[in-house]
């Protein structure tokens, strides 16, 4: 299967959409950085460590695919990582947590704020991200993105711990969601700094599945909306990606001030658009897993066609891409097929009015 090529570049289609005028084909982006490597015979392991490494995947990516985004995200647990927790690192699975790095609330005391230039791997995803902007900066829009105050305070000290200090110790915990934000906020501000680059937000630990919409006002909403606010001083407002259910919190999501909302597959794009899509962007949401990674060339254009004829006339602008992260495992026909179906389906995009590729169908 050949990749279909486009008239614009991501940077010409991008900026012309956000304009609002009509571009080639509906803004499409990958999440597949770490989960990717595998792909190209390169290991995981190997990847997180090498600056080199992380440049070669993103520019296969952008050859063999052409999606709008680049860029070498943090995930879920480097801003962790760089603060103490410990990690496993294997050859062909993402990273995870073998040891929180805080045992005793007082070590908090005692902690300093991240910092980019030093800490964990950040030097090295520093490194990337900028020989990414010198080799691509005229045609992409380089990117990054990290977790959010709750998912980052959670690698911190562990789920379940904090889960329940949150009902026994609430002072401790509230300690904990302070030095998550200000840690957040300072590594968006350092890269930035260094590198002129916006940092988006993920949130997985903010699910229906995992927390009550209580627990969201109490322990997400005023960190996310302080970080939003404080991310704005120095770089574009942030978008957000949550794991799973959300729709109970919409309005508290909302609240928060943030540019766009991915969702994940089980939720609704065309429930999303009528409660959001007036207000902020909007983003998703392919099937990752039983479409994406396990599905055939026709059940994705099936679920892109699904995801653009719900989504694509939302009053301020949508992005086709996969629920969350591409899995480690997807094969390279899939992801032709769903870009291929992205042009398909999505050509003739303007924000607001459903694309032509779809009427043309």
């Amino acid at each position: 299967m050949e990749l279909i090529k486009t008239e614009l570049t991501p940077k010409e289609r991008l900026t012309r959409y956000a304009r609002g005028e009509e571009v080639d084909r509906i803004p499409t982006t990958l999440s597949a950085s770490e989960t990717i490597p595998v792909l190209y015979g390169i290991s995981i392991h190997d990847y997180y460590f090498s600056a080199d490494l992380m440049v070669e995947v993103e520019s296969r990516l952008a050859e063999d695919f052409g999606a709008d985004n680049m860029g070498v995200g943090l995930g879920l647990r480097t801003v962790a990582e760089a603060l103490g927790t410990q990690m496993h690192y294997s050859d062909n699975s993402v990273a995870y947590i073998t040891q929180p790095a805080i045992q005793d609330y007082s070590q908090l005391d005692s902690m300093e704020l991240i910092n980019v230039e030093r800490d964990g791997r950040l030097p090295i995803i520093l490194e990337a991200l900028g020989r990414l902007q010198d080799k691509f900066g005229q045609e992409r829009s380089i990117s990054t993105g990290m977790a959010g105050p709750l998912t980052t305070a959670c690698a911190l000290v562990g789920t379940d711990r904090f889960l329940k200090d949150c009902i026994k110790h609430p002072d401790q915990v509230k300690k904990l969601m302070e030095y998550s934000t200000a840690c957040i906020i300072a590594c968006a501000r350092g890269i930035h700094d260094k590198l002129g680059i916006s940092c988006g937000l993920s949130e997985p630990m903010a699910s229906a599945n995992l927390i009550s919409r209580k627990q969201f006002q109490r322990w997400v909403q005023p960190y996310l909306k302080q970080i939003v606010q404080e991310f704005e001083t120095f770089q574009s407002t942030p978008s957000i990606h949550i794991c799973g259910k959300t729709n109970d919190r919409w309005a508290d999501v909302l609240d928060c001030g943030i540019s766009s909302f991915w969702v994940d597959n089980c939720e609704s794009l065309e429930a999303l658009k009528q409660f959001a899509g007036d207000k902020i962007g909007i983003s998703g949401n392919v099937s990752p897993v039983d479409i994406l990674r396990d599905g055939t060339p026709e059940s994705i254009a099936q679920e892109v066609r699904r995801c653009i004829r719900e989504a694509s006339d939302s009053p301020n602008g949508y992005t086709l891409c996969p629920g969350c992260t591409t899995p480690v495992g997807t094969p390279r026909e899939n992801l032709i097929a769903l870009m291929n179906a992205a042009y398909t389906y999505g050509r003739g995009a303007k924000k607001g009015q459903m694309c032509r590729g779809i009427e043309e169908a």
